[in-house]
């Protein structure tokens, strides 16, 4: 079937595109001998995990325990959960995910946590290999960097639970525009972690593992030696916000990874000269209110929220340009990958614009 004959809207991944963008990064990675553990939290897929692993990721990342489940169920090893594990009902399930893959490595950012996740492991006979987790500040989760030790000396100390070092993610500043600023602030931020990470080791403490960063920084936080690995999510399919910013190489464009994912949406109304009615509102697509979806099929029309509502979306024209008759479908990238994509149940992968297969989204809507 040839993608432009689906029904809408529907999400299209190009495997060619796809492919080269784990490609790359992997390629980017291993030059500065760093690991990839990328960040499922975007395509909320495991087959597309798989993917990434067999392209040579050394595990994935998880922010939400209903994601690991997930990944534990389809044979996934290699796990970080990014954040903390607090309440008795998930440190059960998370001791049930232990016991099918012991090799589990979740944050704490607190000494209560950690007493918690240690009586709990004890009474389950495991062992849980966790990261102190510091905040970067953003003021999420973590503790402050000069508390990190404390922290660590702490989990050290605890008999069922194995320190294995620290995450700093500086979520904050993946979509700094400007390449210099981004750069500073994500070198000052990461260079603080990595004194943390000769801190522990001088006071004999285990720490081999140092991980963060995300597409936005990658290139930046890869020149860290102490670094060992980064949880990068949106270069595998990449989004609008992410090409709004520049690089090293190209100061207005990140043209690194390419738009492996597309929205395909269609004209279901015409009647007014100044614009048509598409069937992607904010039920499909995640409104930034800043960051506008870009048509990619049609040159000259453009999205617009325009007030449409949840279930549409308003597309109009440049003086120049005709507007698109009723029933034609229209192709675009979307402004943020993550949420949008929590949207929908399915991707429909394609080769040369032809649909081969279906891949299940089957980590959407797991926030628990």
């Amino acid at each position: 079937m040839d993608k432009f004959s689906l029904d809408t809207p529907c999400l299209i991944l190009d495997k060619s595109l796809l492919l080269k963008n784990l490609s790359m990064m992997q390629k980017e990675a291993a030059s500065k001998n760093k690991q990839v553990r990328p960040h499922i939290k975007t395509h909320k897929c495991t087959q597309l995990a798989k993917l990434q692993i067999n392209q040579g990721a050394t595990g994935v990342s998880a922010a939400k325990l209903g994601e690991v489940e997930q990944l534990v169920a389809t044979g996934i090893s290699g796990l970080l959960i990014t954040s903390p594990i607090v309440s008795k009902i998930k440190i059960d399930r998370l001791i049930k995910c232990l016991k099918i893959d012991s090799t589990i490595m979740l944050i704490v950012d607190s000494h209560d946590n950690a007493l918690q996740l240690n009586q709990a492991a004890k009474e389950a006979n495991l062992a849980i290999n966790v990261l102190v987790d510091i905040d970067p500040g953003v003021g999420r989760t973590g503790v402050p960097y000069d508390k990190a030790l404390d922290l660590g000396a702490f989990i050290n100390h605890q008999t069922h639970l194995k320190l294995k070092g620290i995450q700093c993610y500086a979520g904050n500043l993946q979509h700094i525009k400007d390449y210099e600023t981004r750069n500073k602030s994500s070198t000052e931020v990461m260079s603080k972690a990595a004194s943390v990470v000769k801190t522990l080791k001088q006071h004999n403490l285990p720490c081999e593992i140092l991980t963060g960063s995300g597409t936005g920084t990658y290139e930046i936080d890869c020149n860290i030696p102490e670094i060992t690995e980064i949880q990068p999510g949106s270069y595998a399919v990449m989004d609008m916000e992410y090409y709004a910013i520049g690089t090293k190489k190209d100061v207005n464009h990140f043209n690194t990874f390419l738009p492996a994912m597309t929205m395909l949406v269609s004209v279901i109304s015409a009647n007014h000269s100044t614009h048509v009615t598409v069937d992607a509102g904010t039920k499909s697509l995640y409104f930034d209110p800043i960051t506008k979806p870009k048509i990619i099929s049609h040159p000259g029309l453009e999205y617009h929220w325009g007030g449409f509502g949840d279930e549409h979306g308003k597309i109009i024209a440049q003086t120049t340009t005709k507007l698109p008759k009723i029933g034609e479908t229209i192709e675009l990238i979307v402004p943020h990958c993550d949420p949008t994509i929590n949207l929908f149940d399915k991707f429909y992968i394609v080769e040369n614009n032809q649909v081969i297969d279906e891949w299940p989204i089957d980590m959407r809507g797991k926030s628990q």
